[in-house]
């Protein structure tokens, strides 16, 4: 009782602090954490990282269906079904509050991020802080309580861990000298990147520029990929 008090209470001092600059920020991105958004970041990924595109993949994938089966599992109410004057940003949800699905994959890419450079690197902290408020953005949005986030985090960090030392098994290196190992990556880009600009409801809505800048910034860099790796097949 007293947790769920204090989870509370933590609650209403993020999204009680709710601004009009606020709501552009925390609305954007925390779109970040997103389906598809992940998705197609993960297999940007395999484009130049192949061993940690797959693996960043695969975390994404199960530890999604780890958390939505925790949300069947409890079922715990969102914050508008049990709190009064809550600001939320997008849609208004009540049900499956635990854990927090965007927060898991928010989880994956914080982690990923010290994957991808080092934990000297100023680009792991800016990205690893990016997608960590992107998770707080759930709270400040109203739909799910500081424990789903942090818990979602936690899933996301720890499954990412384990499919970056599974993938150490993948005869990734042999891969590597077939052109498949870029063009299968790059297709599924493109198809993604297709799908999230001709029409996809961005998860919250308040984030759906999302679906304008990532398409058009991952097919950028598709072309430049796909221009030099034919240059040198």
């Amino acid at each position: 009782m007293q947790q769920a008090t204090d989870s509370h209470d933590l609650f209403r001092l993020i999204n009680d602090a709710h601004s009009p600059l606020g709501d552009i920020f925390f609305g954007t991105i925390s779109g970040l954490g997103d389906g598809l958004v992940i998705s197609l970041l993960c297999s940007l990924l395999m484009l130049f990282r192949l061993r940690l595109g797959i693996a960043s993949v695969v975390a994404f994938i199960v530890s999604g269906l780890f958390a939505q089966l925790l949300k069947r599992l409890f079922d715990m109410p969102r914050p508008p079904a049990v709190l009064e004057n809550v600001h939320v940003l997008g849609h208004s949800l009540t049900s499956h509050s635990f854990p927090s699905g965007h927060s898991t994959s928010d989880g994956v890419m914080v982690l990923l991020a010290f994957l991808i450079w080092s934990r000297a690197d100023w680009r792991s902290w800016s990205v690893a802080i990016l997608f960590v408020l992107a998770a707080i953005g759930r709270i400040y949005g109203g739909v799910h309580f500081p424990v789903d986030v942090a818990t979602g985090l936690t899933i996301g960090v720890v499954t990412m861990w384990l499919c970056w030392k599974a993938s150490e098994r993948l005869p990734v290196e042999t891969w590597l000298e077939s052109a498949w190992a870029w063009k299968v990556p790059a297709v599924i880009v493109a198809v993604q990147a297709a799908v999230l600009g001709l029409g996809y409801h961005v998860q919250p809505a308040t984030a759906q520029s999302l679906a304008l800048i990532l398409p058009v910034a991952s097919l950028v860099i598709l072309a430049q990929v796909w221009k030099q790796r034919s240059a040198d097949e």
